[in-house]
């Protein structure tokens, strides 16, 4: 059964999206990090995303755009796929551009910008992760994350400010949980998609 997202999930995720840009403009001003002129462009880097609810929402901003534009997307997100089924150099991953990204029409623009997921929101800036304590884990293991190269190369000259995911990933489980229930997450597989994939499979079916 494909399922849309309810108004309180989705205005609750908006307001996490909101809480991650603002930790990501923080970040990146501590370094003095922008995205402009850099070479190592961010939508042509495989990006997987791991939950429903981003994919529903993903999906709600879809709905919304002209249908030749739907189309258009739908199109580039085959050619993503077969590209990277397909690489001209084998075990070498290309760079493509993710077919959300509008090109020379839009100047580069991501064509859902207000729907993009949180791998897209967060990933540049240094940021660590405290994970759960468990029987595994008993003190609570710190994952960090130096950032990307731009980044990296601006912390040799100050001190940067860490964004930490912990809260964020945190209240995005919340929401997953609430999305899909309890019972169902038990049951469902794991979500490991990119953008073209999830464009291409449609709304996620629950």
């Amino acid at each position: 059964m494909k399922r849309g997202l309810a108004p309180i999930i989705a205005t609750r995720l908006a307001a996490l999206y909101k809480r991650m840009d603002e930790a990501y403009t923080a970040s990146s001003a501590s370094l003095g990090l922008s995205c402009e002129g850099c070479p190592d462009n961010c939508c042509e880097t495989f990006f997987q995303h791991h939950t429903y609810v981003e994919w529903a929402y993903l999906w709600e901003g879809l709905r919304a755009l002209p249908q030749a534009t739907q189309q258009a997307i739908a199109q580039a997100s085959e050619d993503w796929v077969r590209r990277h089924q397909n690489p001209i150099l084998p075990g070498v991953r290309p760079r493509v551009m993710c077919p959300l990204n509008l090109g020379e029409e839009g100047q580069g623009r991501c064509g859902l910008y207000a729907h993009r997921l949180m791998v897209c929101r967060l990933h540049g800036v240094p940021n660590e992760l405290i994970r759960p304590a468990g029987p595994r884990n008993p003190s609570g293991q710190r994952a960090a994350f130096p950032g990307c190269e731009r980044a990296q190369e601006l912390g040799k000259t100050c001190t940067p400010l860490v964004l930490d995911r912990t809260p964020l990933l945190t209240e995005l489980a919340r929401l997953e949980m609430d999305f899909v229930g309890r019972e169902r997450m038990r049951k469902l597989p794991r979500v490991d998609l990119t953008l073209a994939e999830m464009i291409l499979a449609g709304p996620p079916k629950i």
